[in-house]
């Protein structure tokens, strides 16, 4: 199953916050960052790879629940972190840290309080944050 097909599962959900609207309006946010597709997709998979790193769904939702109503990002990795991670996809690190609030959003919506939805499959390896890029390419296709 791929990540669209987790996002209509996530927007199906009775116990989730996420709509077509909300979803679409998140990777509409993400599709206005100045930076391009590939880039947002490779932060996408090494926020993956931090999450996977770090725990499970129940102590993660929290965090990302705070990056994604702050819009800071420490709970969730540090400045040398933000900036290795710029330094290794090509973009300013400012740009790390505007995106990640926004796919820590993702996360949070598509999922419910205990983590399980899209934060559970991402952690799994079920589906990879990577096809992010695709999948806001189509965005005005499919979540409109």
């Amino acid at each position: 199953m791929d990540l669209m097909d987790m996002v209509n599962q996530a927007i199906a959900s009775a116990d989730t916050e996420a709509s077509s609207g909300l979803m679409g309006s998140i990777l509409g946010a993400l599709n206005q960052a100045p930076v391009e597709n590939n880039q947002i997709a490779d932060i996408a998979k090494s926020i993956q790879d931090l999450l996977q790193n770090n725990g499970n769904a129940p102590s993660l939702i929290e965090v990302l629940q705070s990056v994604a109503s702050t819009g800071t990002v420490e709970r969730l990795m540090g400045s040398e972190q933000v900036t290795a991670m710029a330094q290794r996809v090509g973009a300013d690190p400012a740009m790390v840290q505007s995106i990640t609030p926004l796919i820590a959003q993702f996360l949070v919506k598509g999922s419910n309080t205990q983590g399980d939805g899209l934060l559970q499959k991402v952690l799994n390896g079920e589906v990879d944050l990577g096809q992010m890029a695709g999948l806001i390419g189509m965005a005005s296709q499919f979540l409109q």
